[in-house]
């Protein structure tokens, strides 16, 4: 991780912080580059949702309108109602098309005297009982047959409207909450990120986890319910438990955050044999390079090398450099730091920062808190010692 981080523009590159080996605060420019992304995305996610939902009502009146339409006179037809004739069933095909399978009625209308393929919903009621052979009903309307009949049973076609408020209302519920916390982030990234303390964020954890559960919840219950309102009132309830739920993820994170930027149980540990351990120097000394992503201690004084094993192109430590002080990696550090070791979960991939002094000149070290004591131990130590 570490020289992964060393590798990114302006981690190892002194010159990029004016020399004072540590990340200048961004600028208005900088800060509203970070928040780009997120709004943009954001913005596309909400207007997609809105639209879609926008949609839903004109479903719901085109599927009232077929609902309501009249019978059609006897051996007239005309858009405006609707016409239900006998036909007889020839046969079903149930066909698989990825993770879908299509259910087709072949029937034929009486008179016509040419066999057809209708898609179903489903397989219940009607397709799964019914058998060649079999009387049934179909209603068309508008040039199309919407609903089949047998005996008691009345399935839906894929062209009847009943169903059509379905996507619009399941993807739409899965894009507007999603693309409002995207908005929330970006509107942090722009106006609290990283002048604020990172207790701050904790409204934007609890909002996209909140977002991202009522997205779910609302498309399910969408797909799975018996109308609008069940679904919307689904997704309404969804929301209590999913904030809860965001709440504990913050204070999670909080108490991580915490328990990474103690570092009082972190003491200096004089290495007993020679290792090379992951880290990153940053200052404006000769000793930090952009790629020397490794450190060498336990062999003299600790040198920065782009080497693994430690063996080539090491650069000395000097007897000058005093440490000051070791603490946490804050949000105020170089971007390339915090983006890669803010947040790591694991023991081995939890960070610390030794701060430093060469003469006059701040440095900075970032190591892991399971190598920080003998980095410690390998800068204090005295010559003899080393």
């Amino acid at each position: 991780m570490a020289g992964r981080a060393a590798r990114e523009p302006g981690a190892g590159e002194p010159g990029r912080h004016g020399g004072s080996g540590s990340a200048a605060q961004p600028t208005k420019r900088g800060k509203s580059r970070k928040a780009l992304p997120p709004v943009l995305i954001g913005l596309l996610l909400a207007s997609v949702g809105a639209g879609l939902l926008a949609a839903v009502p004109v479903a719901l009146a085109k599927n009232r309108e077929y609902v309501s339409a009249p019978s059609c006179p006897a051996d007239r037809r005309s858009d405006s109602c609707r016409t239900t004739v006998p036909a007889t069933v020839d046969g079903t095909r149930k066909e698989s098309s990825g993770r879908s399978v299509h259910y087709w009625l072949l029937l034929t209308e009486k008179g016509s005297g040419h066999v057809q393929r209708v898609r179903m919903t489903g397989s219940a009621p009607v397709y799964s009982a019914v058998r060649a052979g079999d009387e049934i009903e179909v209603t068309r309307w508008r040039g199309e047959i919407r609903t089949v009949r047998f005996g008691a049973a009345a399935q839906e076609t894929k062209a009847s409207p009943a169903d059509d408020w379905r996507l619009p209302l399941a993807f739409g519920l899965l894009t507007l909450p999603f693309g409002l916390g995207l908005l929330m982030i970006g509107w942090w990234l722009r106006y609290r990120h990283p002048t604020a303390a990172f207790a701050d964020a904790w409204p934007v954890t609890v909002g996209m986890v909140t977002a991202t559960v009522t997205s779910c919840v609302g498309m399910a219950s969408a797909m799975v319910t018996d109308s609008v309102q069940t679904a919307c009132l689904v997704t309404a309830a969804g929301i209590p438990p999913a904030t809860g739920l965001g709440a504990l993820c913050a204070w999670g994170l909080r108490r991580r955050e915490r328990r990474a930027a103690d570092t009082s149980d972190i003491v200096p540990l004089v290495p007993a044999e020679r290792r090379c351990v992951d880290a990153t120097v940053l200052g404006d000394v000769p000793y930090s390079v952009e790629g020397f992503a490794y450190l060498v201690i336990g062999d003299g004084r600790p040198a920065t090398t782009p080497d693994p094993t430690g063996r080539v192109a090491r650069r000395e430590l000097p007897e000058t450099l005093t440490v000051q002080r070791l603490r946490a990696v804050r949000p105020d550090d170089v971007d390339a730091w915090y983006r890669s070791y803010k947040h790591d979960y694991s023991y081995k991939l939890d960070y610390v920062v030794i701060e430093c002094l060469d003469g006059e000149q701040p440095v900075l070290i970032i190591v892991s808190r399971r190598d920080a004591p003998m980095t410690l131990g390998a800068l204090t130590a005295s010559p003899a010692t080393a």
